[in-house]
């Protein structure tokens, strides 16, 4: 395994348990714990991670959120395979929400692969409207407002009501967390108002989350599971899960 594969892994395996410890990382990645204290270093220095006795923690909490930087190093190839899903959804001549997040991120990467006549994209993602404004057939709209540095996109009450003046055929939201009844939630009161506005705006709400996001709790509740019309997910729902998604009209598009 190359250093770069070898600290991806300890990412991924940061992003699911929270804590690692270096002689297990060792053992399993069949190095030597000086090795796997070098790649904690490294990641680190790079912000990524917070060094603890024996192992390390993710720079992540139920106040916080993890950076957009070590959000998009983690989970690509479900995000990918959950953004290709998405691409099916949409449709010319629509007039779409995309909100800010290393999903929808990978989503505007395909899009922008593709041709269109005529599509209408308004965004609060700084990378993501950067992207897409030059794309022929495209015309991006980017929802003014505070700049979050964490997470690159604009936030609070400007782009809120900005956004509530539209009206959308269909908005696709990321998450960073998804609880264990359902409720969608985020670290930063700032992204409430925008989120809870492009629903009310949207014929359609499509929400897309990797299997990272789900039993885990932020701070601030967003808005319940069931205002959205389909989840795509790579998340192995139980028989029982499916079952309540269907009670509550939720299209589950497990990739």
């Amino acid at each position: 395994m190359l250093p770069a594969e070898r600290r991806q892994y300890i990412l991924d395996k940061l992003y699911k348990n929270k804590a690692v410890e270096v002689n297990d990382l060792a053992k399993e990645l069949e190095v030597t714990p000086m090795t796997i204290r070098r790649d904690l270093q490294l990641l680190e220095d790079s912000g990524l991670v917070e060094k603890s006795h024996g192992g390390a923690i993710l720079t992540e909490s139920v106040v916080k959120e993890a950076t957009y930087r070590n959000r998009k190093l983690v989970h690509i190839t479900e995000k990918r395979r959950i953004a290709k899903a998405a691409l099916s959804l949409i449709e010319p001549s629509m007039s779409i929400y995309m909100d800010a997040g290393t999903t929808n991120y990978e989503l505007a990467a395909l899009i922008a692969e593709q041709y269109w006549s005529d599509l209408t994209i308004v965004t609060n993602d700084l990378a993501i409207a950067q992207l897409l404004s030059a794309v022929s057939g495209v015309r991006v709209l980017m929802a003014g407002g505070t700049i979050d540095a964490e997470s690159a996109a604009t936030c609070g009450v400007f782009a809120t009501s900005m956004v509530k003046s539209m009206h959308f055929d269909i908005c696709i939201l990321g998450t960073q967390a998804i609880t264990p009844d359902w409720r969608i939630m985020s670290a930063n009161v700032e992204k409430i108002g925008v989120k809870r506005a492009s629903i009310a705006a949207s014929d359609k709400v499509v929400l897309l989350a990797d299997h990272s996001k789900f039993n885990k709790h932020k701070l601030y509740y967003l808005f319940d599971l069931w205002e959205a019309d389909i989840l795509v997910t790579d998340y192995r729902a139980s028989e029982a899960e499916k079952n309540v998604f269907t009670e509550h009209d939720v299209e589950y598009i497990q990739i």
